[in-house]
């Protein structure tokens, strides 16, 4: 199995995973029904690789050196929002698993968060962890400023411009034949618009400049849009498709490489990243 980050990153998942320990945790002490921990604590320790929130704080770190030289080494003001951030993916694909969405049984080889419980359950605890992410972004020790275009980048992430599009428009064209052009715009939708907003954050958070913002906009859409369709090619092996998508695979590998050398020297690893992820065997 190829690993998508190196073992630089094992670092970032340590310290995001323990943070969501103490968020739930901290849940788990309040007067609120204990099946809503249990069922919270299952979905978002049920084996995720912490892709989103990992870029995010490599985006954090690549800004913050770009400004200041040095590797950042305190990660208090960035944590909740990687936090939110893996809850608003694990909010995403409970409901994705729901029999009125994908209804699959299995998630990450293990039942389904409304087949471990029950369908209530699975959409409650949905709208508890989507509610949390907001709460973890408007409690962040950062400015004011900050917070409010983090939870604007976030509402953005999770509506018309992206996952509940994106959702939508995958239930329309259910068991129909997709033009590539609908097809690509479902992908950025559902999977590319987290991806890059994860960076953005990242980056809005550590105060990088606009233009920078920009260009990592451009760079991580690419990157979400080739984490997707290697999923695709990885799902689909026999598929009469694939030569096709490792096409495309190698065309958006190519352009968010180019997107990242724009950025600078401070990105290189995101290069790296790019090549992991068009080579990956799992």
């Amino acid at each position: 199995m190829t690993q998508i980050f190196k073992k630089d990153y094992t670092d970032y998942k340590k310290l995001i995973d323990d943070k969501l320990k103490r968020i739930l945790d901290a849940i788990r002490d309040n007067k609120m029904p204990k099946i809503l921990y249990h069922a919270m604590r299952y979905s978002i320790f049920n084996g995720g690789k912490r892709i989103r929130p990992i870029l995010c704080m490599m985006a954090y770190d690549a800004t913050k050196r770009q400004k200041s030289k040095f590797k950042s080494q305190n990660y208090e003001e960035i944590l909740p929002f990687a936090c939110g951030l893996e809850m608003i993916h694990t909010f995403s694909l409970i409901q994705d698993d729901l029999p009125c969405m994908d209804d699959d049984d299995l998630r990450r080889g293990k039942p389904s968060l409304h087949k471990q419980y029950n369908e209530a359950v699975a959409l409650l605890t949905a709208d508890v962890l989507f509610a949390k992410a907001f709460d973890l972004f408007a409690q962040a020790p950062v400015t004011d400023q900050i917070k409010v275009r983090t939870i604007a980048e976030l509402a953005d992430i999770c509506g018309v411009n992206g996952l509940a599009a994106g959702q939508m428009m995958d239930i329309l064209y259910q068991n129909k034949k997709l033009k590539t052009k609908n097809q690509k715009l479902i992908d950025q939708k559902k999977t590319a618009k987290l991806i890059a907003g994860s960076m953005k954050i990242g980056a809005i958070v550590a105060g990088a400049p606009q233009k920078t913002i920009k260009d990592i906009e451009k760079a991580s859409i690419n990157l979400g849009l080739l984490f997707q369709i290697t999923d695709d090619i990885l799902d689909k092996a026999q598929d009469s498709k694939v030569k096709s998508q490792k096409f495309m695979a190698e065309k958006y590998a190519r352009s968010t490489i180019l997107n990242f050398k724009k950025i600078g020297g401070n990105f290189s690893d995101f290069i790296t990243l790019t090549n992991a992820i068009l080579n990956r065997n799992a």
